[in-house]
C-alpha cells in the first residue's frame, strides 16, 4: 500500500477514535443519584445503628500495662543486672491509635522506684497472639 494511503487511514482512525472518546466523556450520564434527607439519614442510623459505627479503641488495662512495661524492661540490653530489678510502677493516662505500626500508644507517668520522681513519657502496647500486651519502650 502506499505511505500516503496508509498515512490518509491513520489520520482517519485517529479522529474517529477521538470523536468517540469525546462523545463518551461528554454524554450525560445514565443512572441518576438521589439525594436523601437529613430525616430519613438520622432514621436509617436509628433502625440500624451498624451502618455508622463508633470506632472503639482496646487499650491495656493500669494492671496489664505495668505487666508488659516491666518485662520490656527487664528484656532491654540496657539493663545488665537481671538479679536487680527496680520496683517499677506506673499510671496510665490516655490512649490513641498508634501513628505507625499496630496497637496504640499511652501517656503514662513511669517511677523506677518508690521514691524516684515520676517521668512522663510515651509508650506503646500492642497485643501478641496469645493476648498477651506487649510493651514498645523507646
Amino acid at each position: 500500500m502506499h505511505q500516503n494511503a496508509m498515512i490518509a487511514i491513520a489520520a482517519i482512525l485517529g479522529i474517529a477514535v477521538g470523536a468517540g472518546g469525546t462523545y463518551i466523556a461528554t454524554s450525560e450520564p445514565k443512572g441518576e443519584a438521589q439525594a436523601i434527607s437529613k430525616a430519613e439519614l438520622v432514621a436509617a442510623i436509628f433502625a440500624d445503628p451498624s451502618l455508622c459505627p463508633i470506632p472503639t479503641l482496646e487499650a491495656p488495662t493500669e494492671a496489664e500495662a505495668l505487666a508488659a512495661y516491666r518485662k520490656a524492661h527487664a528484656a532491654s540490653p540496657l539493663v545488665w543486672d537481671r538479679n536487680n530489678l527496680p520496683e517499677i510502677s506506673l499510671a496510665l493516662g490516655q490512649c490513641d491509635k498508634a501513628g505507625a505500626g499496630t496497637g496504640v500508644a499511652c501517656m503514662t507517668s513511669v517511677k523506677m522506684g518508690p521514691e524516684a520522681r515520676s517521668v512522663d513519657r510515651i509508650v506503646g502496647f500492642a497485643k501478641s497472639a496469645s493476648g498477651e500486651w506487649i510493651a514498645s519502650i523507646h
